[in-house]
């Protein structure tokens, strides 16, 4: 179940969140990653909308942060 306060992110929001506000990542990258298990898969809220809960994101970005090392 989702917690009340979970974040659900939109596509912008997400692709900003992966690749910074002044470049972020392409939509077709963030799901071509999240196929690929590089990004957390959406949630499909509605007919074509999707969401990305935060802590899955902050999770993903994590563990490409621990792989560098």
């Amino acid at each position: 179940m989702l917690d009340s306060d979970e974040d659900l992110l939109d596509i912008d929001e997400t692709c900003r969140f992966f690749g910074g506000d002044h470049k972020p990542i392409h939509p077709s990258t963030l799901y071509r990653g999240a196929i690929r298990g590089i990004y957390p898969r959406p949630v499909r809220i509605g007919l074509g909308s999707s969401r990305w809960l935060r802590s899955e994101c902050e999770t993903a970005l994590a563990a490409m942060v621990e792989a560098r090392r």
